[in-house]
């Protein structure tokens, strides 16, 4: 009796880890978890944005949506005029404090003055196509910059 009681205990605490994890995004976003990817280029071609990566570094080698976030923000980095920088969520840092990230993993793609253009919170595959998508246009624009810089 006692084993089938220990058992509902673990099960409904699993259940509401799993709940609230899936509600945290949705109660503290202060933002929308996808904007629009429009005005992320600024007018310094040489650096037109920044992608900064709140996560826990230790994810980044697992077979999780976390990591798959992690290796899609470390890729954007062969882009050229963005950088890419990394913050460890186990440390309070003041660029969490300042983008207001209560999630992880968070990325955020600023411009070149660091004001925030797109944000993507978790790691659905909703938000991991989201970024995708995302960073995919971050390459086009860089595209279409060297293309008419020449």
């Amino acid at each position: 009796m006692k084993k089938i009681a220990i058992l509902m205990v673990v099960a409904v605490a699993f259940g509401g880890v799993l709940w609230m994890k899936s509600r945290t995004p949705k109660q503290v976003s202060r933002v929308p978890a996808i904007t629009s990817i429009e005005g992320v280029r600024a007018a310094d071609p040489a650096r037109s944005s920044s992608v900064l990566l709140f996560a826990d570094p230790r994810e980044a080698d697992a077979k999780c949506g976390c990591a798959e976030v992690i290796r899609l923000a470390r890729d954007a980095a062969s882009v050229p005029g963005v950088v890419v920088r990394e913050f460890d969520t186990r440390k309070g840092t003041a660029e969490a404090k300042q983008y207001s990230v209560r999630v992880s993993p968070t990325v955020i793609i600023t411009d070149a003055d660091g004001a925030e253009r797109t944000r993507f919170e978790g790691e659905s595959q909703d938000v991991i196509t989201k970024l995708h998508g995302a960073l995919t246009s971050l390459q086009d624009n860089a595209s279409r910059d060297k293309a008419t810089h020449r």
